[in-house]
């Protein structure tokens, strides 16, 4: 996974997110909005650093329910972040049934959804943050 060097191709996926989400920025728009526009009202949010951390960050000011993080590298975060519980894959069942959760690794999104998926999460309910700049 990732070995802290970004190649060619994880630079373009997350440029090409960021350059989205600008956009929409610059327009007035923001996460928690799309978010809501889908119907989607809580929000486990995978990934807390880099972007993630930029994506709760739009999400909390947009006042989204952002529940918990989950990331693989939780034990780095001693159980919480922000105040919200950081969940490892092997806790997913924490997760509440009624939220998505928005996975911010673009590059490694499809190696993520099938983690999750294994975890019991539904596809219905896993989103990418490509889905919803």
């Amino acid at each position: 996974m990732y070995n802290g060097i970004y190649n060619k191709e994880q630079f373009a996926y997350m440029y090409d997110t960021l350059v989205k989400w600008l956009t929409a920025r610059v327009q007035g728009g923001s996460l928690g909005e799309n978010l809501r526009v889908r119907g989607i009202g809580r929000v486990a949010l995978y990934g807390i650093n880099g972007l993630g951390a930029q994506v709760y960050q739009d999400l909390a000011e947009a006042g989204m329910e952002v529940v918990c993080f989950i990331d693989k590298n939780a034990g780095r975060f001693g159980g919480e972040k922000d105040g919200l519980p950081v969940l490892n894959l092997l806790q997913l069942e924490q997760v509440p049934k009624d939220c998505c959760v928005l996975v911010t690794p673009e590059f490694y999104f499809q190696e993520i959804m099938e983690e999750l998926l294994k975890g019991g999460i539904p596809l219905e309910r896993i989103i990418s943050l490509s889905m919803v700049v």
